[in-house]
């Protein structure tokens, strides 16, 4: 323990005094930095604008932190916009298992060069043509290449569902 530390305010004190921040941004700078987990999390909980929530999803020291904010995210526009921007491989992954809307699947897949991220992407859309239009621009590695088109496969198997 550093001298340092011996005056710094502890955990729940912090915790408390989040409560009176009303600079969001101050917030989303503890959420992103601080190094107890309690604080980091009472910031993220107190956080409802979505662009802070994506900034702390991108730039958070700490993986749980950011899997946190991440869960109080509801727009896909910004779940993919975390896809395209974020390093972190675990943290992109779960972005697309939220995102629905097969545009923006299938724009990550233009976008993203990391090959599990577009295979999780790949295995997320449902609509054979689109599939298709995707594989027929061949702006893809091999490996995506072969994902799609056993995706597409798999996809002309499954019986229609009839009313």
């Amino acid at each position: 323990m550093s001298f340092m530390d011996l005056l710094r305010p502890s955990s729940k004190t912090r915790v408390k005094s989040l409560k009176n921040i009303k600079d969001m941004s101050k917030l989303a700078e503890m959420a992103q930095h601080d190094q107890s987990e309690l604080v980091r999390n009472e910031a993220i909980n107190l956080i409802n604008d979505e662009s802070l929530l994506e900034q702390i999803v991108i730039n958070s020291s700490f993986h749980e932190s950011a899997l946190l904010a991440l869960d109080k995210i509801s727009s896909e526009e910004t779940l993919f916009l975390i896809v395209v921007k974020c390093k972190d491989l675990n943290i992109r992954n779960a972005a697309i298992e939220r995102i629905k809307n097969e545009r923006f699947l299938a724009e990550i897949l233009k976008s993203c060069n990391c090959l599990s991220t577009c295979i999780a992407a790949v295995e997320k859309i449902t609509d054979a043509s689109l599939l298709e239009e995707i594989h027929n621009r061949n702006h893809q590695k091999p490996q995506v290449l072969l994902a799609i088109r056993d995706r597409i496969r798999h996809l002309s198997q499954i019986p229609l569902k009839t009313a």
